[in-house]
């Protein structure tokens, strides 16, 4: 994954558009993307198409602090707003730095079609969880508004095809005319990207061995691989519990898999944290000989181990009376994704951040500079989690530059006196002692030669 600084509002930018950008549908993008989205990634992407313009050229780059100001957001709100765009697949970003500085060019795209969004299985996972299930229904169902509700098996295609209809020149399809030849070199196609990061951990022969003496048609698993592989990445879901989940989610007149039943199936029962034995996922087990960590750090790092980071987040929410958010489980898909941090790893975090700093929820911003700080510091696992933050704890409690830097200032402040008039020195009756009538006399007279003056 090609990590890049976080948003430079004086770096310059420029925004251009994918060939199929004139497919863009605003309903679809309102409907099914900006609930996963949110509102300051949303407001962004409007922001963006408003700067589009007829064949940009480099000379076009405006300064990226306008964004800030267009957006209304700080500049970590924008930062995290843009990695929400590109990570759903509406906003490529491209850079390069030349003699103006550094440019980085955003590339909008299409919005997919409500068939193929919901047929994406990530994207209709996190759509399904930011809405809920009789939201995420309707949507499904407006998705095939225009389509027969009946059985298509009685239809037969019987439309012409192209060469039915027309004659073309069997020349002119050799030899392609140089204009076509043309439009096609500039007009480069590029596929969307993939969302999905591949699954090592998951052992598909377990699985299928598992599901061997039941009904299910082994072409659907082949089929749906990728969703099967995403839920167990966001809830890690073992191979047995992956296989009952199959076996009720399969249509009984039929024995084929249903995608949506399953779907709805993992969502029910993941919304609540699942007791996990402690040996239910040897493969994460750690070596802790470490002397600095306490007995208490040792358990702590038995339920790191166990916990698939959504279930563990789920049952520290439990503890303290909350629940998960749609915007938290983006937040650990994203560190799931990235495959950076293994889960007993996130899940000290995930622990710091709520558990130990007493946060109601996990923000995208804090979370990832955790993260890149472990990543700097070459944490591998909980322990090395745990070891980094007992070392920022004690650092922290060290007199440092902050805390000699805060002492200072308040012994000058407290070494500044005021030099006081003459006039505030002398006694409460000095002050307040009548003018004599000479003195009056010679004050008037004063006033009357200052005014002849001007």
């Amino acid at each position: 994954m090609t990590t890049r600084p976080n948003f430079d509002p004086q770096a310059g930018y420029l925004v251009t558009a994918a060939a199929d950008f004139i497919n863009f549908n605003d309903q679809v993008f309102t409907d099914y993307y900006q609930p996963v989205l949110g509102p300051v990634a949303f407001s962004l992407f409007y922001a963006l198409r408003s700067q589009l313009l007829d064949h940009p050229t480099l000379a076009d780059r405006r300064l990226q602090s306008a964004l800030l100001v267009q957006v209304n957001a700080g500049q970590s709100q924008v930062s995290e707003g843009l990695r929400r765009l590109e990570g759903m697949g509406i906003v490529q970003t491209y850079f390069q730095h030349d003699a103006q500085g550094d440019l980085y060019v955003y590339e909008l795209q299409a919005t997919l079609s409500p068939e193929r969004f919901i047929n994406d299985n990530l994207l209709s996972v996190l759509l399904l969880e930011a809405i809920g299930e009789q939201a995420f229904s309707r949507l499904a169902k407006g998705a095939h508004r225009y389509q027969l509700v009946a059985d298509r098996t009685q239809l037969k295609n019987v439309s012409h095809r192209f060469l039915d209809a027309y004659q073309i020149d069997q020349h002119e399809l050799v030899h392609v005319p140089e204009v076509i030849k043309q439009a096609q070199t500039t007009a480069a196609v590029t596929e969307k990207h993939s969302l999905v990061a591949d699954s090592g951990d998951f052992d598909w022969a377990t699985l299928l061995t598992l599901l061997k003496s039941q009904p299910v048609v082994k072409e659907d698993l082949a089929d749906h691989r990728e969703l099967i592989e995403v839920e167990h990445q966001l809830y890690g879901i073992d191979e047995p519990t992956m296989a009952r989940l199959i076996r009720g989610a399969l249509d009984l007149a039929t024995n084929h898999f249903d995608a949506r039943k399953f779907k709805r199936q993992v969502a029910a029962q993941y919304k609540q944290p699942a007791s996990v034995p402690e040996s239910a996922n040897p493969k994460q087990k750690e070596v802790v000989d470490d002397k600095q960590l306490t007995a208490k750090d040792r358990q702590l790092l038995k339920s790191t181990n166990n916990y698939a980071p959504v279930a563990f987040l789920q049952a520290l929410k439990e503890q303290t009376g909350g629940y998960v958010t749609a915007g938290e489980r983006n937040v650990l898909t994203r560190l799931v994704q990235d495959g950076k941090l293994p889960s007993s790893v996130i899940n000290v975090l995930v622990w710091y951040v709520i558990a130990d700093l007493g946060n109601a929820t996990l923000k995208g911003n804090f979370v990832d500079a955790i993260a890149n700080d472990w990543l700097r510091a070459g944490v591998h696992d909980g322990a090395g989690a745990l070891l980094q933050l007992k070392k920022f704890n004690q650092e922290k409690q060290q007199p440092g530059t902050t805390k000699r830097f805060s002492t200072k200032r308040n012994r000058q402040r407290m070494e500044i006196r005021e030099t006081m008039p003459d006039w505030s020195k002398q006694d409460q009756a000095t002050r307040t002692k009548k003018a004599s009538a000479a003195a009056l006399a010679k004050a008037r007279a004063r006033q009357r030669s200052n005014r002849k003056g001007r």
